[in-house]
């Protein structure tokens, strides 16, 4: 195992972006101090980071294009600035409709929001050195050129590694995966008296499961063209296995709060426990293996753990004659797990052939990916889309701070302006987190710095110091935003030293601004347009309870025997989307202030649900291969109730309650057919409290 640990290093995405920016940082650091030009090479590192925080994951193609467009914005936001920065209301203004209009390009796509926020970020490095600026070109081209080399070499990077970013987001699916089985198993672990909260943890760590396959989703469709590379062909094959499992995992075979009651045999429960850890964790290999690029097979624990399972289950049927609903809902749950580790076994198959040529039908596409609608983006200019509301946030926000410049006498006040870019989110949660984080990681690198500049470095010393911060803040930037903001403060410092202001007259300043900023950023989020999330629950309930519909929908054909595989997908994978936000509103609720909590225990009621109705369809849609019945059948009749009363729930009306069939004998019905019967009357039980819990948020009432 030690000799792994060189190259898990370099598969580890946040260092291995750290080693490209290493790379950029020395290309443009060490010739700037070999040839005496130290002043352009700490401007072309700006360049370099504002072009790296700017990049989206691309294909090698895409990544060319992004480059271009990205140039040409950072070309856009500097040379406005050099123009208008001596003109403070004409700046103010522009500074105000720039970044209303960068943040607005948002709304084309995720790419456009990074090049977005880069061209911003950008724009306020140009005011850095915009009044001691030689020629109006002289900051727009380092910068630009920054940028431009650091575009180049992740081009290059791209080429050696296409799929490297793809198989790092693929292995966090699994790691989530695996996280979830894990959590799961607490169901089935004795004594279990806190439900409720591992359900809550249950919704936690699904928002994680969905958040990682969305975004493989939008990696393979950057990258799917006509012809599909065999490689990447088994990253989508080991995608859609992702999507099954993830189906298989979500649902629910029984209400388990009744376990503990009503079944007497503890080693059965044990079994269910164990085997979700042993599956879990070969979820957990499965990621690490597509992570180091090695192949994968399932050990014999958790095949042994599903043996030793279907062995007391059989015991179980043979102490007791009659077919009991529990004991039904147990075998089926574990001919689900059973269907699990077949699919981790064909993944294990899928990853020891990663290049070989393709001797099989091709896995099925997924639909590509939309391009921008440039004949959308006016409707957007409205204050009921939430990202025009963050665009006025932001730039008022940017001129607020913009305005403490020309009215105070702060030197190198620009990082109030940062401050504000980083810290203002879309959301008050978010800003709130970012502030705290901002502030404790300012503070550290201030006091790094502080200790740095007292051994007092030579020249070569310095940028040293810079290079290496600058390489450990995107190491850190996608994972502990504190840690980052410490190493940046570290850059900062070093690089105002190197360009002519003096390093420990800037530090207690650097702090002010820091608060400053955030204190804008938070009476920002607050006053102008606040996003609460209490104000989103009507709409992401609809959603949610609307797409849950349509995933049902499309479980109801597959079991009359009219499957689309690609529609049926889409419905699954948007059903679960819409539900983690429900739940992600529910989590930010928590962190408002108190008039945003008034419905917090509706909003509990209705995220616990949601995600109980996702489930238990959920559960269909895992057996739907098993669950072929004639059309006749009553309990497939009441999807039309079904489907009704949740349509009038996403309108927030009142409707007729369904009435469920009459009870039937269970030693008349089929194993299916008791299972169909069990979970479309959970699915109708909960739908008929949704219809009653949406009236009271439509007209924003507690639960009584």
């Amino acid at each position: 195992m030690p000799m792994l640990q060189p190259r898990r290093l370099l598969t580890d995405s946040h260092l291995f972006f750290a080693l490209k920016i290493a790379v950029t940082m020395v290309g443009v650091l060490l010739p700037g101090w070999l040839l005496g030009m130290t002043h352009e090479s700490v401007i072309l590192s700006l360049g370099v980071v504002a072009g790296a925080i700017a990049e989206p994951d691309d294909s090698l193609s895409g990544r060319i294009k992004n480059l271009l467009m990205t140039l040409g914005c950072f070309l856009i936001a500097t040379f406005s600035v050099q123009y208008l920065y001596p003109y403070p209301p004409a700046f103010a203004l522009g500074l105000f409709t720039s970044t209303v209009g960068f943040i607005m390009l948002g709304a084309l796509g995720p790419r456009y929001a990074a090049i977005s926020f880069g061209s911003l970020l950008v724009a306020i490095y140009a005011m850095l050195g915009a009044s001691q600026a030689p020629t109006p070109w002289y900051l727009p081209l380092w910068l630009c050129l920054g940028a431009l080399w650091y575009g180049l070499v992740s081009v290059i990077w791209l080429h050696f590694h296409p799929y490297k970013s793809l198989h790092e987001q693929l292995s966090q699916v699994y790691f989530a995966l695996g996280r979830y089985f894990e959590t799961k198993s607490g169901l089935f672990s004795r004594p279990t008296n806190d439900y409720p909260q591992l359900r809550h943890q249950l919704s936690v760590v699904n928002i994680g499961s969905v958040t990682s396959l969305n975004q493989v989703k939008i990696m393979l469709q950057r990258r799917l063209g006509s012809k599909v590379p065999p490689h990447l062909s088994r990253l989508l094959q080991l995608y859609l296995l992702a999507q099954e499992i993830h189906e298989k995992i979500t649902s629910s075979h029984y209400l388990y709060e009744r376990l503990e009651q009503e079944m007497a045999n503890d080693a059965i429960l044990d079994g269910f426990a164990e085997t979700l850890e042993q599956l879990g964790q070969a979820c957990r290999q499965l990621g690490f293996a597509i992570l180091m690029h090695r192949s994968f097979q399932l050990t014999r624990s958790p095949r042994w753990a599903l043996q030793a399972l279907a062995d007391q289950l059989q015991l179980h049927q043979q102490q007791h004659q009659h077919q009991d609903p529990l004991h039904n809902s147990l075998s089926f749950l574990h001919q689900n797990l059973n269907s699990i580790g077949e699919l981790l076994m064909e993944a294990g198959r899928i990853s020891g052939q990663m290049d070989a040529p393709f001797t099989e039908p091709l896995p099925p596409q997924l639909p590509r990916e939309s391009q921008p609608d440039l004949r959308g983006l006016p409707g957007q200019f409205t204050p009921y889309s939430p990202l025009f509301r963050h665009a006025i946030r932001m730039g008022v926000c940017l001129v607020s701070g913009y305005g403490l410049l020309q009215l105070f006498p702060i030197h190198q006040g620009f990082w109030v302006l940062l401050t504000c870019l980083f810290v203002c989110q879309s959301s008050y949660t978010a800003t709130r987190t970012r502030l705290v984080e901002r502030i404790i990681g300012t503070l550290v690198g201030l006091l790094l710095g502080l200790g740095l500049l007292w051994l007092a470095p030579a020249i070569h010393g310095q940028l040293l110091i810079m290079g290496v911060a600058a390489i450990l803040f995107f190491a850190q930037l996608r994972s502990n935003y504190s840690a980052a903001v410490t190493f940046i403060t570290l850059y900062a410092v070093t690089a105002f030293g190197l360009l002519g202001v003096e390093g420990s007259t800037i530090l207690l300043p650097r702090l002010v601004d820091t608060l400053l900023g955030g204190l804008l950023s938070y009476l920002a989020v607050t006053f102008i347009w606040p996003d609460w999330s209490f104000r989103r629950l009507p709409a992401l309930l609809a959603g949610a309870l609307g797409s849950t519909a349509n995933y049902f929908t499309q479980v109801r054909h597959t079991l009359a025997g009219e499957h689309d595989a690609l529609a049926y997908r889409i419905a699954r994978r948007r059903a679960h989307q819409a539900d983690c936000a429900l739940a992600q509103a529910w989590q930010q609720i928590l962190a408002e202030p108190k008039p945003g909590r008034r419905l917090l225990r509706l909003s509990v009621a209705l995220t616990q649900r949601s995600h109980a109705l996702i489930s238990y369809v959920s559960t269909l849609g895992a057996h739907r291969q098993r669950l072929q019945l004639p059309p006749d059948n009553p309990w497939l009749q009441l999807g039309d109730e079904i489907e009704r009363v949740l349509h009038c729930a996403v309108q927030g009306q009142q409707g007729e309650l369904i009435h469920l069939p009459a009870p039937q004998d269970d030693s008349q019905l089929s194993p299916a057919e008791r299972l169909l019967a069990q979970e479309m009357g959970l699915i109708a039980e909960v739908a008929n409290e949704l219809l009653r819990l949406s009236w009271l948020m439509a007209h924003q009432k507690e639960t009584p």
